[in-house]
């Protein structure tokens, strides 16, 4: 079982994605680069300029990381071999607790008033 959710740095739900896990459905992450609103965050470009990627490799490869199935849109050639780009490197620890910090509580909040 596949659940598809809204799932990137800037919106880690660890509990709930920690419940689906736990009951074996696997998570597919919608919005995984947030529609590019979030290349130019400065933390997202400070870990993109240390790993020597982009910073859609950044948050596609923080997807993969994390196990969520990663299947980012784009209908230009150059953006699906880029964001293709995320399997053959791994962000550092230290990487992935900046970016699993950006989830704040002005984004659960938004989150919350958009879905339910």
């Amino acid at each position: 079982v596949v659940n598809q959710l809204e799932v990137n740095p800037f919106l880690y739900r660890k509990n709930t994605l920690t419940f689906f896990e736990s009951q074996g459905v696997k998570i597919q992450s919608y919005r995984a680069l947030r529609d590019g609103k979030a290349f130019d965050h400065p933390v997202v470009v400070q870990v993109a300029t240390a790993a020597g990627k982009t910073p859609a490799q950044v948050l596609g490869r923080w997807c993969v990381q994390k196990g969520f199935i990663y299947i980012p849109k784009s209908v230009k050639r150059e953006r699906m071999e880029e964001n293709a780009a995320v399997f053959d490197w791994t962000l550092d620890a230290t990487q992935m607790a900046k970016l699993d910090s950006l989830t704040s509580e002005a984004h659960l909040a938004t989150f919350k008033e958009l879905y339910r």
